[in-house]
């Protein structure tokens, strides 16, 4: 990427220009953007505003930095474009160490607590920059994988045959000599190992546990011992798998 597009959200104006600031001293040379609120960065945006990094602020008047968020991601899902070519990564700049969940649930990259340095400034910098030359050094793969997410399996469960759209797979659960294939709309038994599952379901599912392969687009959000499905369904999780899960599942929704 030969430049960076920036942005600064936030409410007090010394913060925003203490950033600002930073950012046109380092070596990602790019535009920068600054707003004073989330009402004002969304309709920038909404006009075709580019943006590959944002320091977003939570507590700010009626639209904080969480729900500015959530209508990022809302404009995503209406628009059907990538997370990548539509979502900037989201580094929050609070005072509010207590909301570090929220910022969990709304998908945001990187956390600083104010009073920052311009050492933990850089160094957060660095990471999300780093992660932006991975995303985009993969971007052919991406455009293979979305293709491939298009497609479906055939299995079959007792003497129905399913043909089942990747995407509609919640997870996949061993039970003895079968497994369980769990839909949105039904649950199926079939005598399959689960390793087989694994070959053949791609980058978006995991193996959680040896008795669970999730689809991480249905994973609503996780703990050091659960994850929780968008179906309300709670997963156990292997302490040994928990690590790779989480670089897994953030590499997913970059």
């Amino acid at each position: 990427m030969d430049k960076y597009h920036f942005a600064v959200c936030d409410d007090e104006e010394v913060v925003r220009s203490l950033i600002a600031g930073w950012l046109l001293k380092s070596p990602y040379k790019g535009v920068i953007k600054e707003y004073d609120s989330g009402e004002k960065l969304l309709k920038d945006i909404d006009a075709g505003a580019k943006l590959d990094i944002l320091f977003l602020d939570i507590a700010m008047g009626e639209a904080d930095g969480i729900d500015t968020a959530r209508e990022l991601g809302k404009r995503i899902e209406k628009s059907g474009r990538s997370m990548r070519a539509s979502r900037p990564l989201i580094i929050y700049v609070t005072g509010i160490p207590d909301r570090m969940g929220d910022a969990f649930e709304v998908r945001a990259y990187g956390y600083l607590l104010k009073p920052i340095t311009r050492e933990m400034f850089e160094a957060e910098l660095q990471r999300a920059v780093d992660e932006l030359s991975r995303l985009d050094a993969q971007m052919v793969c991406e455009t293979i994988y979305e293709e491939k997410e298009a497609e479906s399996i055939t299995f079959q469960s007792g003497r129905i045959t399913v043909n089942a759209a990747l995407k509609d797979i919640l997870y996949i659960e061993s039970s003895g000599r079968k497994t369980m294939v769990h839909l949105k709309d039904n649950t199926y038994d079939v005598y399959k190992k689960m390793e087989e599952f694994e070959k053949i379901l791609g980058r978006s599912f995991f193996r959680i546990h040896r008795g669970f392969l999730v689809n991480m687009q249905h994973v609503k959000g996780y703990s050091r011992t659960e994850v929780y499905m968008d179906n309300g369904d709670f997963l156990l999780i292997s302490k040994y798998k928990y690590p790779d899960f989480t670089k897994a599942y953030m590499d997913f929704i970059s």
